[in-house]
């Protein structure tokens, strides 16, 4: 996709060692003595939206460095599918019986396809900006403090919500292994704990095998729920003699079952919050463009392929999450290799959320790329306390996946969506210009990216409060059905 008809007269970003004609930062420090000479790292300006402090740090840290843009393309493809195909995988039958074949197929194509476009937005604007570690800073640079903070806040608090979930899902993956051996709140503990022990990387990049792991993991569980759903006698779901059956169109929808649908396939792509720290520690971050495109086409098709064939399989009886759908022994096997996924894509999650606290923690210190005892211990310490406010969180609220919607509602789908399209217009419209900046926008593409970042904006503007209108219902009906648990419930 070419920008090339656009006519910009701008400041080069500065990365790297290309400083020599960079100009004056904001607070008057000079970039072009930057990395500063002596032991000045702690002065540099924490608002150089335009200077990557990794690589600023690389001549003045030299014997004490670690190089934390050192994943290619193909690392940070694995780190980012990691992350975007996991256990919600399974949860696409149920997407498909609220919105019809039909209806399941043509959302979940659209909305993947937005969420590349989206991304490749935030890369553009990563390349013009590259002391934007992550959408944090993103906020700052087009809000002010108070942009940074509240869109830090988000971030944080999504991370430790993806955490929570994920603490949720490997106790239930181990009762099932188990046969309700122990007291699921243990369980749970297990989860965090090995966690943590996963997460002692500060690195993205090393998460890169596991990545590779977790994606081949959650594709074999997949594929041993389809073809048990598939070989199975219909009469282990039937129920009262009805026959399984599946529809092209939604029957007898309703409001809330479409915005479930709707909200739980935007939530699934909701992996964009990390494009900006992925793309931080990658040798070429504009190379994300080719990463991101393995993860959007592999999460469409291994979400259409669950969701269309479960939903064919087992109709109005599909679950979620579809293991429930098959027999005890294929329900075990399909868990066993599950957990590894829960496990992994919960560590990815989390830490985008503890990157974003370390890098702004860190930022005007040496600490940032230190390999000593007092910056792994420093990390480890953010890691530690964010996988125990999710555990505390997952077992003390009831309604813990309701709380989780509201957090996606207010943040997700705008790190997914909404907040690209104002970053394009940020980043390319006229209106938003510089002084001596010129900028005109013609030709497709041009128009093609405005548009979508139109459309990203209203679908968020439009999600947002029918996903809050969902959760706040979901816990009136669950109060109302007393169907939660009391917190630290060991069933």
């Amino acid at each position: 996709m070419s920008t090339n008809e656009i006519t910009q007269v701008y400041p080069q970003p500065v990365q790297d060692k290309d400083l020599a004609n960079a100009e004056i930062a904001e607070g008057g420090y000079p970039y072009d003595e930057y990395p500063p000479s002596g032991k000045d790292v702690a002065n540099i300006p924490a608002n150089s939206y335009e200077v990557d402090p990794f690589s600023a740090q690389r001549e003045e840290n030299a014997e004490d460095y670690v190089d934390f843009r050192s994943m290619g393309w193909v690392q940070a493809g694995l780190v980012a599918t990691a992350e975007n195909i996991a256990l919600g995988a399974l949860s696409y039958p149920s997407i498909f019986l609220r919105l019809g074949m039909v209806g399941g197929l043509i959302a979940n194509i659209g909305l993947g396809i937005l969420a590349y476009i989206t991304a490749w937005i935030m890369i553009d604007f990563k390349m013009k900006h590259m002391g934007v570690m992550h959408f944090a800073d993103a906020g700052g640079l087009m809000f002010g403090k108070w942009g940074r903070r509240i869109l830090g806040a988000g971030m944080v608090a999504k991370s430790i919500g993806l955490g929570g979930s994920h603490v949720l899902a490997g106790k239930q993956a181990l009762n099932t292994l188990s046969t309700n051996a122990i007291c699921s709140v243990w369980f749970a503990l297990i989860i965090m704990i090995v966690s943590v022990m996963m997460s002692t990387n500060r690195e993205f990049g090393k998460l890169a095998p596991l990545s590779w792991l977790s994606v081949s993991c959650i594709l074999i569980a997949c594929m041993i729920t389809i073809v048990a759903t598939g070989v199975q006698s219909p009469s282990v779901l039937e129920k009262n003699g009805v026959p399984i059956q599946w529809h092209a169109a939604p029957t007898n929808p309703n409001l809330m079952d479409v915005i479930g649908a709707l909200t739980n396939i935007v939530f699934a792509y909701g992996g964009n919050m990390g494009v900006f720290s992925w793309c931080s520690e990658m040798r070429n971050p504009n190379d994300f463009k080719k990463s991101f495109l393995i993860t959007q086409a592999g999460g469409i098709i291994v979400y259409c392929i669950v969701g269309a064939t479960i939903y064919a399989f087992g109709g109005q009886y599909v679950t979620s999450p579809a293991f429930t759908m098959t027999t005890k022994p294929v329900r075990i096997t399909a868990y066993a290799f599950a957990l590894v996924t829960i496990l992994i894509s919960g560590i990815v999650g989390l830490n985008v959320g503890a990157k974003f606290l370390y890098v702004n923690t860190f930022r005007k210190s040496k600490l940032l790329t230190s390999k000593g005892l007092r910056a792994r211990l420093a990390w480890i310490v953010i890691i530690l306390g964010m996988w125990i406010i999710a555990f505390i969180l997952a077992e003390l609220i009831p309604f813990f996946n309701q709380l989780l919607t509201i957090v996606s509602s207010l943040f997700s789908v705008w790190f997914s969506y909404g907040l690209c399209g104002v970053i394009w217009f940020y980043n390319k419209h006229p209106y938003f210009a510089k002084d001596g900046e010129v900028r005109q926008i013609r030709g497709f593409w041009n128009w093609f990216f405005m548009g979508c970042s139109v459309l990203s904006i209203i679908l968020s503007i439009a999600i947002t409060p029918l996903g809050l209108y969902s959760a706040a219902q979901g816990i009136k009906d669950g109060y109302s059905a007393g169907t939660f648990k009391h917190p630290f419930s060991c069933s």
